[in-house]
């Protein structure tokens, strides 16, 4: 029944889940019925062609990927099979990309059973792919609200910093080193400027986190990292120089498990082990699994 659940809210509907389980719409829609019976709760609200989880259906979700997930790994101990189709993983840009990338790289190498594609975007440009197929797995920073696909969760604390050298005067414009428009750590960075009542303009935007970095050590300007992200001459700004403490963000591991096979599955168990120890190390106690 989980999986019944959880293919028909991947795929958008009962008539696609019954196809990709192999049975009939029916059957998939009695199983759907006998789950609410026995939670006693209402899951699904169809409108329209549109179907939308309740409240109740949002929770049993992140329970249901996670119990699904152990049992295919489980399943997978014991399968007999050749090599797999390529797992599609998105990495986020606008986080701790080279340490993911440089991990899983290796994951991949010592596994026999598939490959990983890797693919390197902006988080909501990775949340977008998802959506339509292009990857199996994202990775991505997002605000914090309920969101479809999502597996695992942990808040991240972004910090502001400068170059070691670099000094700001409060009475002119905070130049600002970012990502593009859309992405979260610029966000955090703006908003808490403007709750400061401090002006800001932008001195340098890329994609890339080591543009970033680089533009930092150049003294450009301020920005937000991670801990994971710092380098050498690279200092964290303190309140007393009117940089206030950013707004956490929150990192979510998201897949459709329809789409993931028993390889897929200990892929994504390795890319959740690797934030869990850059959580260790970073701040222990504001990993949260969803």
């Amino acid at each position: 029944m989980l999986r019944t659940f959880i293919t028909a809210i991947d795929l958008g509907g009962y008539t696609r889940a019954a196809e990709m389980l192999g049975r009939s719409q029916p059957a998939v829609s009695l199983q759907m019925q006998r789950l609410e019976a026995l939670l006693g709760n209402r899951l699904i609200i169809q409108s329209g062609r549109e179907m939308k989880l309740t409240e109740d259906g949002k929770a049993l979700a992140v329970l249901a990927r996670q119990i699904l997930r152990l049992n295919d790994i489980a399943v997978g101990q014991f399968e007999r099979v050749g090599v797999t189709q390529a797992l599609r993983v998105g990495l986020p840009i606008d986080y701790a990309v080279q340490i993911l990338q440089k991990e899983l790289t290796e994951y991949a190498g010592r596994e026999a059973a598939g490959t990983v594609e890797i693919h390197c975007d902006l988080s909501r440009n990775l949340l977008k792919m998802l959506h339509r197929d292009e990857i199996d797995v994202a990775l991505a920073l997002f605000p914090g609200s309920d969101q479809q696909y999502l597996a695992r969760q942990w808040r991240e604390q972004p910090v502001w910093v400068a170059s070691a050298t670099r000094r700001f005067d409060a009475d002119l414009p905070v130049p600002l080193v970012t990502h593009p428009e859309g992405c979260e750590y610029r966000n955090r960075m703006m908003a808490a400027l403007t709750a400061n009542r401090r002006d800001w303009r932008i001195a340098y935007s890329s994609p890339g986190i080591g543009e970033l970095q680089n533009a930092v050590l150049d003294g450009l300007g301020a920005s937000a990292l991670t801990v994971p992200t710092l380098l050498d001459g690279i200092r964290k700004l303190k309140p007393v120089e009117g940089f206030s403490e950013l707004a956490p963000l929150h990192l979510g591991l998201f897949y459709k498990h329809s789409r993931l096979g028993s390889a897929g599955h200990k892929a994504v168990d390795h890319l959740a082990s690797i934030i869990d120890d850059m959580e260790t190390v970073m701040m222990p106690n504001n990993a949260a699994g969803a």
